[in-house]
């Protein structure tokens, strides 16, 4: 069995990824989504690491990061899910 039909091997919609980046941005739930779990894990790292520390300036730096981050994504997010659908994103097998 391979990982597109583990993580359900059905098109990834924009607008769904577009929900998910509204919703959960700073966490990369929305690069889960489109198949770039190690990139959506480093986010969601980054911002609970900041969580703690936002009255320190390394939490901040850290919202900023991944704020700046998602808002690069919003306009990244078509390629991304035309990427993934055609079969060359993270999860494509050889």
């Amino acid at each position: 069995m391979d990982a597109a039909m583990v993580l359900g091997g059905r098109r990834k919609s924009v607008g769904v990824a577009y929900f998910l980046l509204a919703v959960f941005g700073l966490f990369g739930v929305h690069r889960l989504y489109l198949g770039r779990g190690f990139s959506a894990a480093g986010m969601a790292i980054i911002t609970l690491v900041s969580i703690p520390l936002i009255w320190s300036g390394l939490g901040l730096l850290g919202f900023v990061t991944t704020g700046t981050w998602a808002l690069a994504d919003a306009l990244l997010i078509p390629s991304m899910a035309r990427e993934t659908n055609q079969g060359g994103g993270m999860l494509a097998t050889p």
